[in-house]
């Protein structure tokens, strides 16, 4: 069984200094989620890191918005997890999400050593997140 980096929040580790990642997919999911709700600026050793969804917030709901989205995660998954194989970047905001202060984001992948896609999914809204996190 492969062991891959620190399982966020660190804990103290049985085998291990901290409990790791098991599983890849569950690794790119972390490295996911932190790349999209950084902004840049946020990470002091690399100011560029962070898709900013922040800055989105107020911006209105329309088609241009959420292409804007879809390509600033693109582009940021292209430079800082180029081993990604990126097929699809979804975005979903309806009138009804905005209003509920909510929205939906789908990163559809793969990695070169396993073809079959995989599926990061991340809903924003107030009932389950704090803030952004």
């Amino acid at each position: 069984m492969p062991l891959y980096g620190p399982r966020w929040p660190l804990k103290k580790g049985n085998e291990d200094v901290f409990e790791l990642y098991d599983d890849v997919n569950d690794q790119i999911s972390f490295y996911l989620k932190c790349l999209i709700l950084t902004s840049p600026g946020e990470n002091l050793s690399d100011p560029n890191y962070g898709v900013g969804l922040r800055r989105f917030l107020f911006e209105q709901n329309n088609e241009s918005t959420r292409d804007s989205i879809a390509s600033a995660v693109s582009r940021q998954i292209s430079r800082y997890l180029p081993y990604l194989n990126l097929e699809n970047v979804e975005v979903g905001a309806t009138s009804a999400d905005i209003d509920m202060n909510s929205m939906s984001l789908r990163v559809i992948y793969s990695i070169p050593s396993d073809a079959t896609q995989q599926i990061f999914e991340l809903d924003l809204n107030s009932e389950t997140t704090i803030g952004f996190y």
